[in-house]
């Protein structure tokens, strides 16, 4: 029978000290594997599903020059326009709802020259902060806002509040550009809008920029869009100084800036049919530029990701 090693008291420490870390890594690597269980939720209103869409989405154009200087009777400078677009679930927020869409800084910036218009049904509100707006049975609804002149450059918050429980608020922003030269043609903005499902209402901004146009004439014209928006007044046109003109496919004389620049705002009063329109840009005077671009209304329906 052979004789047991003899271990000293301290290598018998170290031993038991080695064989503790050994187990405790065992289990810590064990605890590792285990996935980590999500809370339970507590009572009310169940937890909303990671990645779940919102219920609402408010929609601007991200930015616009400013108007610049012109020669005209009516001071334009600095003045700017943008779309909203409000898209809600229609399924949490259905017909009728009321949303109020403010513009509190976009205000302040430009001394309080502010105007609203609502193509459903078609409403001007001047000099407030915001405008209270209807969404149609697919949750949607569509301002236009004007303004300056005057305004200063920078961005500006956008709200969407809904004006019943659970009074959720949504938000966005608007920036607005000092004046510059920009990109030569005519462009339709947003270029695609989905309409009003009760009147079939639309709006959009057509802005045109000439190279070497600097404060001559345009003829603005969207004869197809006219004809497509079948009941009187067909289109409101809203030029930069804020005046309107409905019924007519056209406007004409709107001065470009001194950077070749100007803009209308257009909207289609009601019964706009879907379908792609051609929007016309030509100078007045020599060389007697066009240009052309598309507008389309598609039909009404929840937009994504409603």
């Amino acid at each position: 029978m052979g004789q047991l090693a003899r271990i000293s008291p301290l290598r018998a420490l170290a031993l038991c000290l080695a064989a503790c870390a050994i187990g405790l890594a065992a289990t810590a690597a064990g605890a590792a594997r285990v996935p980590a269980q999500r809370p339970a939720s507590g009572g009310g209103s169940p937890a909303t599903p990671a990645g779940s869409p919102p219920t609402c989405i408010v929609r601007s154009l991200p930015s616009f020059v400013a108007q610049g200087e012109n020669a005209g009777a009516e001071a334009t400078a600095a003045t700017v326009a943008d779309i909203i677009e409000a898209e809600c679930s229609p399924s949490r927020y259905g017909t009728e709802s009321k949303l109020k869409l403010t513009a509190a800084q976009l205000f302040s910036r430009c001394k309080g020259n502010l105007t609203w218009y609502v193509p459903n049904p078609f409403q001007e509100v001047k000099g407030k902060l915001g405008v209270t707006v209807t969404l149609d049975a697919d949750g949607n609804a569509t301002a236009a806002l004007l303004a300056g002149p005057g305004c200063a450059a920078g961005e500006s918050l956008i709200t969407a509040h809904m004006e019943e429980e659970p009074f959720e608020t949504f938000t966005t922003s608007f920036s607005v550009l000092p004046p510059a030269t920009t990109k030569p043609g005519v462009f339709a903005l947003p270029a695609t809008q989905v309409e009003d499902a009760l009147s079939s209402g639309v709006a959009t901004i057509i802005e045109a920029e000439f190279a070497g146009g600097s404060e001559k004439n345009v003829r603005i014209a969207a004869e197809e869009l006219y004809a497509r928006c079948r009941v009187p007044p067909h289109l409101h046109w809203i030029r930069m100084n804020g005046e309107e003109e409905t019924n007519v496919s056209e406007v004409r004389e709107v001065q470009l800036d001194n950077d070749g620049n100007a803009f209308v705002i257009a909207i289609g009063d009601a019964s706009c049919a879907e379908g792609v329109s051609l929007i016309e840009a030509d100078l007045e005077a020599k060389p007697f530029t066009t240009f052309t671009t598309p507008f389309t209304v598609e039909a009404p329906r929840p937009t994504p990701p409603f």
